[in-house]
């Protein structure tokens, strides 16, 4: 028999009813079959089902009912009088006020987001009330509306957190993974992006940067405006990039050089132009954003990584030769399996898929 489809909002009603324990029989056998016609919404409910077997009797009432906020405010419902100005296709956001209002005794918080992009809003009891932390998964992206008006694209498996709202002095974020920027001007208050490696600022401007920290380098891109680049080991020294250019930073190997014109001894650091790829002449550096993955000469091991991350699943190589091996490509909506035997077509391998697992052999 055909296992009938339900809406979001009716999901979230679903849900709401089992954590309140009011969901009848009928209705916890359509949530769960839901979860069999959306995978997606499982990470959202063993979150919740995790954190709700340690609350109290009121506790899970205010986790339904914070929970029914959540999907209000998914809808654009609540608090219609702040966002009544917003423009009708603005990113949805969950706002801080939810979990000041309603102080949960969870490490985490899900919410689905529109056109089935995820991502969940962090806030856990270890860390001060003042740290907003958005984390996306392997597998999604996210795209945020700060506090400030900046809006920010997450890429998959990436975690961007900051404190006070974005209010004070400086506007300054954590960033760990790959994010593009969209940063609303304000010459008072420049906003800072710190890596670890380097921290970026800005005053008003678009751009990407990537900070992975199984990369061997970090880089971040430069689409409009103007961004200063301090590096953490080099005091006292900024890069200043030009649009459509990319900074380039070997991070902790001392024996990594990155290739291209050098801005600094040993090539280390590096400015190059943006790549141009497809028949389109996508900007390589940004191609995640048009869900688009372009790799020009990468080792099999850098794009396994790639992999991992787009398609949620673990690459184990057996045949450890397979890991040097270069390709180059364009990869649009492709499943995985399609791509492996794109792959496969340049450079002999073999590959099982089991699950979520694969192997290279």
């Amino acid at each position: 028999m055909t296992m009938k489809k339900i809406t979001e909002e009716q999901f979230f009603d679903l849900l709401s009813l089992k954590l309140s324990g009011d969901a009848t029989a009928e209705q916890l056998k359509l949530l769960q079959e839901q979860l069999l016609l959306h995978p997606q919404w499982q990470f959202l409910y063993d979150q919740m089902m995790q954190s709700h077997t340690s609350l109290t009797d009121e506790d899970h009432k205010q986790q339904a009912y914070a929970l029914h906020l959540v999907k209000m405010e998914l809808q654009g419902k609540f608090d219609a009088a702040e966002t009544a100005d917003e423009p009708e296709e603005a990113p949805v956001t969950v706002g801080k006020r939810i979990f000041s209002y309603y102080k949960l005794h969870y490490a985490a918080l899900a919410a689905v987001l529109l056109l089935g992009v995820i991502f969940y809003a962090t806030r856990s009891a270890r860390l001060p009330a003042h740290i907003s932390n958005f984390v996306t998964r392997k597998g999604f992206k996210s795209r945020l509306l700060l506090p400030d008006g900046t809006h920010v694209w997450l890429n998959s498996d990436s975690r961007l957190s900051y404190a006070n709202n974005l209010k004070g002095e400086k506007r300054e974020v954590t960033l760990i993974g790959e994010a593009y920027f969209d940063v609303v001007h304000n010459a008072a208050h420049p906003f800072i992006i710190h890596t670890g490696k380097a921290d970026i600022k800005v005053l008003g401007t678009a751009f990407n940067v990537r900070n992975y920290p199984q990369d061997k380098n970090l880089e971040t891109t430069l689409m409009r405006g103007k961004i200063e680049v301090s590096l953490t080991d080099r005091p006292g020294e900024q890069i200043v990039l030009k649009p459509l250019e990319k900074l380039i930073v070997a991070k902790n190997n001392p024996d990594v050089a990155v290739s291209g014109k050098s801005s600094a001894s040993a090539d280390k650091v590096v400015v190059k132009s943006v790549t141009y790829a497809g028949v389109d002449s996508v900007v390589a550096e940004t191609s995640w954003m048009k869900d688009k993955m372009i790799f020009s000469n990468e080792p099999l091991k850098t794009i396994a990584q790639e992999l991992e991350r787009r398609y949620a699943v673990t690459i184990l190589f057996e045949n450890h030769k397979a890991e040097d091996y270069r390709y180059t490509g364009v990869f649009d909506d492709e499943s995985i399996d399609k791509i492996l035997q794109i792959i496969q077509l340049s450079k002999k391998i073999d590959y099982k898929i089991d699950g979520k697992t694969i192997t290279i052999k």
